[in-house]
């Protein structure tokens, strides 16, 4: 069964252009609600880590909520600037991939484009992605990150 579900949010940056992210998560219902918003809590916290730009508005399930229309203070936040995720449905193994807007080149490991999976806030990342996020073409399936790499992007 294909996933339906998806949350993520809009990203703004300094030149107050925005980029959204966006990723499957299982179906939403009364008694799973309150884990869901503590996990997306969580990614958010998370995400906000490792970018420069403003969250924006988050969303899920058809829901959107405004956060902010205040510009990220610094210049370096720019939406062309992203995070590609590689990622893998965690029984599958069939490979995924997110973008992440206005993202953060101070966690990268020195002379690559790699970020450091051992820096604490990509690590945190990782964990709130794992936790909230499910496989495109099965909610029920969790997910594994293989990867994150800084790369830019013609808007």
């Amino acid at each position: 069964m294909a996933a339906k579900h998806y949350a993520g949010v809009s990203v703004l940056d300094y030149s107050e252009e925005s980029s959204s992210t966006n990723f499957s998560i299982g179906a939403i219902t009364a008694v799973s609600l309150p884990g869901f918003l503590t996990q997306f809590g969580s990614w958010k916290t998370a995400l906000a880590n490792i970018i420069l730009g403003t969250v924006s508005k988050d969303r899920w399930v058809g829901d959107a909520t405004d956060i902010s229309n205040t510009p990220p203070a610094t210049a370096n936040a720019q939406i062309e600037l992203k995070w590609l995720v590689s990622y893998e449905g965690a029984t599958t193994k069939k490979k995924f991939r997110q973008e992440l807007p206005t993202a953060d080149p101070s966690k990268t490991i020195a002379g690559t484009d790699k970020a450091d999976m051992t820096d604490a806030d990509i690590a945190a990342y990782v964990t709130a992605f794992e936790a909230v996020a499910k496989s495109p073409d099965d909610d029920a399936e969790g997910v594994n990150v293989l990867d994150i790499s800084l790369v830019g992007r013609n808007v």
